[in-house]
């Protein structure tokens, strides 16, 4: 007799789809209705799924559950504003979206600050409809420096003090970044580099 092997579902588009259900449904959710409707995933990556909804404006809090024992703690209860919504926010593509914008603020920030810090970077890349945290900067940098784009300074504080180098503000466009760490310029006249 053959065994049937079942295929354990998660990603952005099953947890989205459970909370868009169970809004439509009893009109909200908690963390642990989402678990139950999700068995291979882990609470805590629901959870930072949840949360990253919230930030982003798709998820509100709309109350919260008793807790199920005298000592606990009560559940928040969550609803989509706009159940309606098929598309899972933070899906691969949306993703991969998100960071090309990210790194194209980072870059036109960059070429036009003589000298910055990842933080600085970070606030001045930033805009109403793309907020950037420092740890994007932060590891941007980092890989456009060890491809020789970037150089540092000194140090205020805690905190590195960076600038593009010389001749490296070859045009508008980012660099590109692959998975095997080439830094790839997409300017014209613009030369390949590998990240040692």
């Amino acid at each position: 007799m053959k065994r049937r092997h079942h295929l354990r579902e998660q990603g952005p588009k099953i947890y989205w789809a459970a909370m868009r259900a169970l809004t439509q449904r009893d009109g909200s959710f908690a963390l642990l209705d989402i678990a139950a409707r999700c068995p291979a995933v882990s609470e805590n990556t629901i959870a930072c799924y949840i949360n990253a909804c919230q930030r982003d404006g798709h998820v509100e809090i709309v109350g919260e559950r008793p807790p199920t024992r005298p000592t606990g703690r009560p559940f928040k209860l969550y609803a989509v504003k706009a159940p309606e919504r098929l598309e899972a926010p933070f899906e691969k593509s949306d993703v991969n979206a998100r960071f090309g914008a990210a790194h194209q603020q980072l870059w036109t920030a960059m070429r036009a600050m003589p000298r910055f810090t990842t933080r600085e970077l970070a606030v001045n890349a930033s805009t109403d409809e793309l907020k950037i945290g420092s740890d994007t900067a932060r590891i941007f940098c980092w890989k456009l420096e060890r491809a020789g784009y970037i150089q540092e300074l000194g140090r205020d504080g805690r905190w590195r003090v960076l600038r593009l180098r010389p001749g490296k503000s070859t045009g508008p466009i980012p660099p590109a970044i692959t998975g095997e760490g080439e830094v790839i310029d997409r300017n014209p006249r613009a030369k390949r580099r590998r990240a040692p």
